[in-house]
């Protein structure tokens, strides 16, 4: 049992874990320091990060702020990156899970917006070669978890 009571690693990567304690202390910190920049329900984060444990905080951290996430794989070119901001209405690119103050909050995030707001957004490479951004809202991500 860590420190915080989550027993168990929830997530390892590389060499690197985090137990589950952990794991909610980093995603609350972020999700604080989203909140203090004005991000919430209704607004949608790009996620540029390798796939990481920094990955898994900074997707739980966007989700705990309110706001939905656009997965980017470091690796895209920067025009694709460019047309997926633009399209789906990024209101920030996270490039880092330490880019915001927390003002040293780990408690819990109250929850905001509703199943209606978007959980994510995914691109596809469309039927004409050119992304395609699908919209998956909160509800959707539960009904299928729930099936």
């Amino acid at each position: 049992v860590d420190r915080l009571g989550g027993a168990g690693v929830a997530v390892r990567c590389a060499g690197e874990a985090l137990s589950f304690g952990e794991l909610e202390e980093r995603a609350n910190r972020l999700a604080w320091g989203l909140r203090g920049a004005g991000v919430g329900p209704g607004d949608v984060v790009g996620v540029l990060l390798p796939r990481s444990v920094d990955l898994v905080v900074a997707l739980l951290g966007v989700l705990k702020s309110g706001a939905g996430y656009v997965p980017m794989d470091p690796g895209y070119p920067d025009e694709r990156v460019d047309f997926m901001v633009e399209d789906s209405g990024v209101s920030l690119v996270l490039r880092s899970v330490e880019d915001f103050p927390d003002g040293g909050r780990t408690d819990r995030v109250p929850a905001a917006g509703d199943g209606s707001d978007v959980a994510y957004v995914i691109y596809t490479s469309g039927s004409t070669g050119r992304p395609k951004g699908v919209m998956i809202e909160h509800s959707q991500v539960v009904a299928m978890l729930s099936w």
